[in-house]
């Protein structure tokens, strides 16, 4: 079987000619000008590992090379790519460098999976010739890493930044803050924008304490730290180097303990509140008559505003379950506002479409009723971020054997399939409403990168393929065979997956999964 036959997510057109397959060999070079180098670095990066070559990268063309060129006259939008491999040589063609990312990811899918590894000079690096035409079904195609729970360093956030990028995933989201911790740095303000003179340095140094603590994980509790605006501004520029945007996320009004627990001055009786470690939610909220909870809210989403990069501000609104309906709306629609003033796009759970939403909201919906999200999208032109829990909570167990994970959605059991098999355009929604798909990964049960890369793949995997390749090209048993196939390229990054559901990784004498799983088997296909 040729390597095109297991390209994930699917392209928009691929087509095999007549003729015979490219060989890279040891004189090849890559050659891309001026935009495209940085890309080119990164495909050079890549195979260079894998292969032992050196591929130089060069301006000029000759018979061998793979060769990077951004074109002005492209169709299918920022993110399109063309491929096209023949004997003499693979030309990659985009209209932006975005483009040029994405299509070196398919270009490693269409090499022997021993690429993703150490020097392997013993292979052959043959693609058969094809060309390939491809476009995103959907913008925004994302990851949530809740690193409010259990915090993830800067490396570990890079790292998986690295995986989740090979299946044209383009999104990270942060949550941030939570009941138990607060993982930004906040400066103080200075007295004139500070009249409650409350201690903003609290919030890392009391709530980047905190983590979650619950007996079905192992450690018990989870990991301490916070990011710096810098470490924050770090993180973004990564990112940006592979093509992913970063969604910063301050949870309000509920699920805010932490923040409750660092300022007095947001206790309707002026005592901080006591950390807390339980996984339980819904039980926090801020206080709607108090003018400390809008100077705070102003404070904290115009610092955060001012060092993201990217057009959304994230700002929760779900679960406010001790919140009168009445405070809850109040305060929301002021932080909405006071978001909307800092020049990005405010993006909320979907609760806060109880709210009348400025102009370019943006809408999560995960759970519960659906009409306020269709209202808002239809009457207020809001976009939709599609990610019902049942297909796309990637903190669920696989099924009850599941070492790690929640029980908590409806349904399941929650493999592959189960985020494969949805259509996002559903309940009166159509594709123009919505700006794409995201995975949350919560971390309640999460301690390192290994636990949380075993919840995401393959799950992350399908939910990539609904976001990227348009419904009708979609088909349940085609993707079964291709995700087949993932599994040693996974493993020879080492990267944890599951690999079938009666697979007992208690007994692992690497659990909790801390080493590098090349002893693994392949994904049940």
């Amino acid at each position: 079987m040729n390597t095109t036959d297991n390209l994930i997510p699917r392209p928009s057109h691929v087509a095999l000619l007549d003729g015979p397959a490219f060989t890279l060999t040891l004189t090849a070079r890559i050659t891309a000008a001026h935009l495209a180098v940085p890309v080119a670095e990164q495909l050079a990066t890549v195979l260079r590992r894998g292969t032992g070559f050196g591929l130089p990268i060069v301006e000029d063309t000759r018979p061998g090379d793979i060769t990077l060129e951004l074109v002005e006259a492209f169709d299918g939008g920022a993110e399109a790519y063309a491929i096209s491999v023949t004997e003499g040589g693979v030309r990659l063609t985009a209209s932006t460098a975005a483009g040029l990312f994405n299509g070196i990811q398919t270009l490693r899918q269409l090499l022997p999976a021993a690429v993703e590894g150490a020097d392997s000079s013993e292979h052959t690096w043959v693609i058969p010739a094809v060309e390939i035409f491809d476009t995103p079904r959907f913008a925004y195609r994302g990851l949530m890493l809740d690193v409010a729970r259990n915090f993830f360093t800067v490396e570990e956030v890079k790292e998986q930044i690295d995986v989740m990028t090979q299946f044209k995933l383009n999104t990270l989201h942060l949550h941030l803050t939570d009941d138990q911790a607060w993982r930004i740095e906040i400066h103080d303000p200075g007295s004139a924008r500070n009249p409650s003179g409350m201690p903003y340095a609290n919030l890392t140094a009391v709530g980047g304490r905190g983590a979650v603590e619950v007996h079905t994980a192992m450690p018990a509790r989870g990991r301490e730290g916070f990011y710096t605006q810098q470490d924050f501004k770090d993180i973004q520029a990564y990112a940006a180097s592979k093509n992913v945007l970063v969604v910063p996320e301050i949870d309000l009004p509920g699920h805010v303990n932490s923040a409750l627990a660092a300022i007095p001055q947001l206790n309707p009786d002026g005592v901080a509140k006591a950390m807390r470690t339980t996984a339980e939610v819904g039980w926090s909220t801020l206080s709607a008559n108090l003018p400390a909870t809008y100077e705070f809210v102003r404070e904290v989403l115009g610092q955060l505003a001012a060092i993201t990069v990217g057009p959304y501000l994230h700002i929760g609104g779900d679960e406010a379950l001790v919140t009168g309906h009445d405070e809850y709306v109040e305060m929301v629609q002021q932080f909405v506002r006071i978001g909307a003033d800092t020049g990005k796009s405010v993006v909320g759970w979907n609760e806060f479409a109880a709210v009348e939403l400025p102009e370019g909201s943006v809408i999560q919906y995960w759970h519960g009723d659906f009409a306020p999200v269709v209202r808002q999208a239809g009457e207020g032109g809001s976009k939709v971020i599609m990610s019902p829990a049942a297909n796309s909570y990637l903190d669920q167990k696989y099924n009850d054997s599941s070492p790690i994970g929640l029980q908590w959605v409806e349904g399941g059991p929650f493999t592959w399939a189960e985020y494969y098999n949805w259509d996002p355009a559903q309940g009166g929604l159509e594709d123009h409403n919505i700006l794409g798909v995201e995975g949350p990964l919560w971390t309640e049960t999460v301690r390192n990168n290994q636990q949380a890369y075993w919840l995401l793949y393959p799950r992350l995997v399908s939910l990539a393929e609904v976001a990227w390749s348009g419904q009708e090209a979609r088909n349940t048993g085609d993707f079964r065979r291709r995700l087949g196939a993932l599994g040693e390229r996974l493993a020879k990054q080492g990267v944890t997956f599951q690999e079938a559901p009666d697979v007992e990784w208690a007994a692992k004498p690497d659990w909790p999964f801390t080493t590098p799983p090349s002893q693994y088997g392949t994904i049940e296909a």
